[in-house]
């Protein structure tokens, strides 16, 4: 499992431009210096296949942008990070440069040659015409013959327009080649092909003009080294001057406005998307091939395309603690430097969840309500191609309903066969509390929760690829101890680690396990359908969504302790155990979370409030053994009479109570999807 480290990008971008660079300005010296090819077409032909290759050979390990106008695009329209911009542009001009710079070590004696045959002075007035090899200049000298035949013909401003509107045309093409149609992400191939191409075509029409740069890096970075290399003013800043306004100003905005162009058309146009009807099966037709055409370009392209994203399932029964082990990795991948999406689901809608990673990630997080993700599986897919199109994240971090298990044969295998070239699936890990597995597995233990609820908890276990016992810091060495005596005694041959996700403690080893697992989804669990809805139909679920306003300051904690409290006393006086309950009470900035993970449990509270704020509001989560309406009570009346210590009056936003119908998943294979 491979995540693109900063390093990684700064390589990628070096490299993929001076592939890019090398090669294209390689064919420009041979049909300057050496008559090798004949015509516009065949220098513009490499440039285009160029293009192609360095996109093919580098996008998976920096998106192969290779253009700062390209990466400028994307941060304003697709959320490319700007603090790393500095380092894409640096990488793009360093490896233009070295390019420039290998190029010359091979044909400095030709470049000398042609030189003393055209009376060429370097440095003088007319050298641009063996400047050209490295440097843009307008109008194109091998055109007209001299630095501009005469300079009123093509002027500052109508140079810079033509770089604009070449860049405004090649950005469109890079944004519309690279963008996701439906539930079909392009293919590395497919945008190396089709960007390649289009700028064979735009070259075709612009290059007599300007020798059509649209890449400010292309062109700096050469242009600097002509600039040490004898060319002195005519390469910088050249016989008209205005090489900035042309072609780094005029790409730069020629780029925001062909991408802008093309996210204001797809905007308007009718979306498309695999949530709309059945989800089509891919095949082998569908992946383009990289076809043998040809293709233009006299002085630079670009490119981008995505690798696919890695996406890491963590699944476990409620209250295992996959919410807080997923907000860690995010924040941890963040400050590395990645881009992070996240999925929640849930049965119902009004996350605490949701709202605890979107205070954190906001913008990065997509919620999958009314049904588990084997059930809702198209609209699972509608939420990673968003994620996708918005963020283009490197890594998405997906939490299933903590009652839902068959994850393996009804999402993990349809992902792998219909979105292999979107998503590489880490293997799929369940995550434990240590005291529900040993009531699932222990037959002599007294159990808290009925045996067909418990059997959700073993067909998780079954169908991990890797099972993590969590809360190693809450519980005994003895109980972790005899909690791995009975796994290994039901799946001997699934790995099993320890950790604790509040601490953080264990969390590099899972990770480790994960890259070194490598192959996702490789057990299916046998179902007994009608014991797990059973299961499902046992546990009443209540989502509360409530506005608080008090007539004085009020300790929030303190409210939101007792609230919790109260309400777990209610349901123990009536014997009724609880599988999961946590809440969120937020008032700007301030916030307060908590969760109760049975009956007997003590609360874990967390946060703090200022107490001069007198509104505030309450997402409330719990899934416990009792008929829903009951369970709506008993929280109506624990709230009221909580509320009425505190003078506190409550809006309810949303109350909702229900109960999980049969699951009825969308697919369901039979065996494992092969990636080979």
């Amino acid at each position: 499992m491979r995540f693109a480290r900063p390093d990684a990008e700064f390589t990628g971008e070096l490299s993929g431009t001076f592939i890019l660079v090398f090669f294209g300005l390689g064919a420009v010296h041979v049909a300057v210096l050496a008559d090798g090819l004949v015509g516009l077409w065949q220098v513009a032909a490499v440039w285009g296949i160029a293009v192609g290759v360095a996109i093919y050979a580098t996008a998976g390990l920096s998106g192969a942008h290779l253009n700062p106008a390209i990466t400028i695009a994307l941060s304003v329209y697709r959320g490319f990070a700007w603090p790393k911009v500095t380092k894409y542009v640096l990488a793009q001009v360093a490896g233009a440069f070295l390019a420039a710079a290998s190029l010359y070590t091979l044909f400095g004696g030709l470049i000398e040659r042609f030189e003393q045959g055209q009376g060429i002075v370097r440095g003088a007035t007319g050298s641009e015409r063996s400047a050209m090899i490295y440097g843009e200049y307008f109008p194109n000298p091998a055109m007209f013959g001299g630095p501009a035949g005469p300079p009123a013909s093509l002027s500052v401003f109508q140079a810079m327009m033509a770089e604009g509107a070449g860049t405004a045309l090649l950005a469109f093409i890079v944004f519309a080649a690279s963008a996701q149609r439906g539930s079909r992400r392009p293919t590395v191939g497919s945008v190396a092909v089709c960007v390649g191409l289009g700028l064979a075509m735009i070259i075709s029409v612009f290059a007599p003009l300007t020798q059509a740069g649209f890449n400010p890096a292309r062109d700096f970075g050469p242009r600097l080294f002509s600039y040490l290399a004898g060319w002195g003013s005519v390469a910088i800043p050249g016989p008209q001057g205005g090489f900035f306004i042309v072609y780094i100003l005029g790409p730069l905005l020629g780029a925001v406005a062909g991408g802008g162009i093309h996210v204001l058309l797809s905007h308007t146009a009718p979306a498309e998307s695999a949530s709309r009807g059945k989800v089509p099966r891919a095949s082998t037709s569908d992946i383009a091939p990289i076809p043998s055409i040809p293709s233009t370009s006299v002085v630079s392209p670009l490119a981008v395309a995505h690798a696919p994203s890695q996406l890491v399932m963590v699944g476990g029964f409620l209250g295992a603690g996959k919410t807080t082990l997923l907000k860690h990795m995010a924040d941890r991948f963040r400050k590395e430097g990645l881009r992070v999406g996240l999925v929640t689901n849930d049965e119902g809608r009004d996350l605490v969840d949701t709202s605890i990673l979107e205070a954190s990630h906001r913008g990065a997080v997509r919620e999958v309500a009314g049904g588990c993700f084997c059930c809702r599986f198209p609209d699972l897919v509608g939420a990673l191609e968003d994620l996708t199109s918005q963020l283009d994240p490197n890594v998405i971090l997906c939490e299933p309903v903590g009652s839902c298990t068959d994850i393996s044969a009804t999402v993990l295998q349809p992902l792998k066969e219909l979105y292999r070239q979107q998503y590489r699936l880490a293997p799929f890990t369940v995550l434990l509390d240590p005291q529900r597995t040993i009531e699932a597995l222990d037959k002599k233990t007294g159990a808290t929760l009925p045996e067909h609820v418990l059997y959700i908890v073993r067909q998780q276990i079954e169908e991990a690829d890797l099972l993590v016992i969590n809360k190693a810091d809450l519980a005994s060495p003895e109980t972790i101890d005899r909690c791995r005596t009975l796994l290994a005694e039901l799946v001997p041959d699934t790995p099993v680690l320890t950790m604790s996700a509040a601490s953080g403690a264990g969390v590099d080893a899972w990770f480790e396990r994960l890259a070194a697992l490598g192959v996702s989804g490789q057990r299916i669990a046998q179902v007994d359908y009608d014991q797990y809805a059973k299961g499902e139909a046992a546990l009443g679920f209540l989502n509360a969504n409530l506005r608080l306003a008090a007539g004085s300051p009020v300790n929030w904690q303190e409210f939101a302790d007792q609230l919790l409290r109260r309400f777990q006393q209610q349901l123990g006086s009536r014997l009724v155990e609880i599988a999961h309950v946590k809440f969120r009470l937020a008032t700007g900035q301030d916030t307060v979370a908590g969760n109760l993970t049975g009956t007997a449990v003590q609360p874990a509270i967390r946060g703090r409030f200022d107490r001069s704020r007198q509104m505030a509001q309450i997402l409330f989560n719990a899934r416990v053994l009792m008929a829903p309406d009951h369970l709506q009570s008993v929280f109506e009346h624990s709230l009221a009479e909580v509320a009425t210590g505190f003078h506190i009056t409550a809006e309810t936003t949303e109350l909702h109570g229900f109960a999980p119908p049969r699951p009825r998943p969308t697919h369901r294979y039979a065996s494992v999807v092969s990636l080979s």
